[in-house]
């Protein structure tokens, strides 16, 4: 059995038992990566896993692996590729993901977002609309 294909199957099911916890009722959905303890040996770094998870119930819908040829940048689409439809759902990530391309994708997946800006992010910092094009209205950022 293809394990990526059981993840995806259980993570379709385990969002459709989601319920949206918010008084907005707009789901809100969280993407966070973290290394997996005791996985690291002295020859191989510690395995890297981006997970997406529902806010409200705290269910993870989505994971991927980060083997050592990428980063968790480029597995922000194939992540949320696995959940089905995020029209009017609330993605929040951290400053890892204020990337114009996650932006773009979240735009035509038609979700909202609300990325993280760190303070030595300088230009976006500057710029109301950096990495966002202008005329986007599905926009929040949170500063820290």
């Amino acid at each position: 059995m293809d394990p990526q294909l059981l993840t995806a199957a259980i993570g379709v099911w385990l969002a459709g038992r989601a319920t949206p916890g918010t008084s907005s009722g707009r789901r809100a959905i969280a993407v966070d990566g973290k290394s997996l303890r005791g996985s690291r040996t002295t020859n191989v770094a510690a395995r890297h896993i981006p997970a997406a998870c529902d806010q409200a119930s705290s269910v993870v819908l989505a994971d991927t692996d980060v083997d050592g040829k990428t980063n968790e940048i480029t597995r922000f689409a194939p992540l949320l590729d696995q959940i089905g439809d995020l029209r009017d759902t609330v993605i929040t990530a951290d400053a890892l993901h204020c990337q114009r391309e996650h932006v773009t994708y979240l735009a035509e997946r038609g979700a909202h977002w609300i990325p993280t800006v760190k303070g030595n992010q300088c230009a976006t910092r500057r710029s109301d609309t950096s990495p966002f094009q202008a005329g986007q209205t599905r926009r929040e950022v949170c500063w820290v």
